[in-house]
């Protein structure tokens, strides 16, 4: 249970989301306490993540954060972590001849933003990865500075720093309502105690919504969507050790190497509640089907393992960062989709920025303003 009757920022979510913030809210000499509801950290959306580092995206306010926080995952400051964060090998997206027409275009202003991509010719791609034998792939575009994340190792780290600046950290604590004074939250209810705060950041995932429901705040249209992911022994150990995340968008299908064996996901995007999601066999079928039409020789001999993890969207895709524009004292740090981990160093860096009262130098914290939600299906 928390050890104080109050604090100035009350963050209630433990993910990757509100370990980043509490790591970097902590730097303005805040006091600020961590909670979440699970026993064991990481349990739902972090600990479920493919752990890449894809910085390619076709939004482009992700692209940008995604660029801002893999910068700091492939440098850290000193004493971070006493091991490296990512390791490099790199991400090859395939395209059909629609998607290769519409990537080439965006060279330009991805290469703006400092993200290295070089565009492959089919024989290019095949080269580099021979078992890639699609007729339908039209070209890859090729960042080499993606690559493998160590979750574990990212989130301990937000975690331990953000409890060497003096941050309170509790799990097994959940959130069972709010404390109100007129139109304001001033507190959150644990139990049968209560718990004041300035502020109460809302970064819990799925779950925010059942949080803005509690609170009556803005009714932010956030979408939790179910993805499966499964670990299988090819039929041929036709990719090395090494290889590159490989993502076939025109197949919605992605696959890399994981320890001796092959990481695939379907990329399926099936609606649910905020819940233990439950693995869908058919989907997974379904993806390997599409993985063997990428590349035959990885048809998959033996599936040893699969589960199934939720990501949080708003209707365009970007994160939801700042006060809620109906209930003070309510804070949104919220649809993190499929990339909580990769943005979590710029996001996080602008949520703490805007509780300190302080405008972000780091980027734009208007382009993530609930409000900009409102009224959007």
């Amino acid at each position: 249970m928390p050890r104080r009757e109050a604090y100035d920022v009350i963050i209630v979510g433990g993910g990757i989301a509100g370990a980043s913030l509490a790591y970097f809210l902590a730097e303005y000499n805040a006091d600020v306490l961590l909670l979440e509801r699970e026993t064991e950290w990481a349990r739902h959306s972090t600990g479920r993540s493919a752990a890449t580092l894809s910085q390619l995206d076709p939004t482009d306010t992700v692209l940008e954060l995604k660029v801002l926080g893999g910068r700091f995952l492939r440098d850290p400051p000193p004493g971070f972590s006493p091991i490296p964060l990512l390791r490099l090998n790199g991400t090859l997206t395939l395209y059909d001849q629609a998607g290769w027409q519409a990537n080439r275009s965006r060279q330009p202003a991805v290469a703006a933003l400092g993200l290295e991509l070089e565009l492959l010719a089919p024989d290019e791609v095949r080269a580099r990865i021979p078992s890639l034998t699609d007729p339908e792939i039209a070209g890859g575009a090729w960042v080499p500075s993606d690559g493998r994340l160590d979750v574990h190792e990212i989130l301990s780290s937000y975690l331990g720093g953000a409890r060497a600046r003096g941050v309170e950290v509790e799990s097994g604590c959940g959130v069972t309502g709010f404390v109100r004074a007129g139109p304001r939250i001033v507190g959150i209810r644990t139990g049968a105690r209560e718990v004041r705060a300035r502020v109460v950041v809302a970064a819990a995932g799925a779950w925010n919504q059942t949080l803005a429901v509690w609170a009556e705040a803005a009714p932010i249209p956030l979408r939790p969507l179910r993805r499966c992911a499964a670990i299988f022994t090819p039929e041929h150990d036709a990719l090395a050790p090494d290889a590159p995340l490989v993502v076939a968008e025109h197949r919605s299908v992605y696959f890399v190497p994981e320890s001796g064996d092959l990481l695939m996901s379907p990329m399926d995007q099936g609606e649910s509640p905020p819940c233990e999601p439950v693995v869908d066999d058919l989907v997974i079928a379904e993806g390997m089907e599409r993985l063997a039409l990428v590349a035959p020789e990885l048809r998959a001999r033996r599936v040893k393992r699969t589960w199934a993890g939720l990501r949080t969207f708003a209707p365009d895709l970007v994160h939801v960062v700042g006060e809620d524009p109906c209930r003070p004292g309510v804070f949104w740090l919220a649809g993190q989709g499929g990339y909580g981990i990769e943005t979590s160093a710029s996001v996080g860096r602008v949520a703490a920025d805007l509780l300190a009262g302080r405008r972000s130098g780091l980027f734009d914290p208007d382009r993530l303003s609930p409000a900009r939600v409102l009224g959007r299906a």
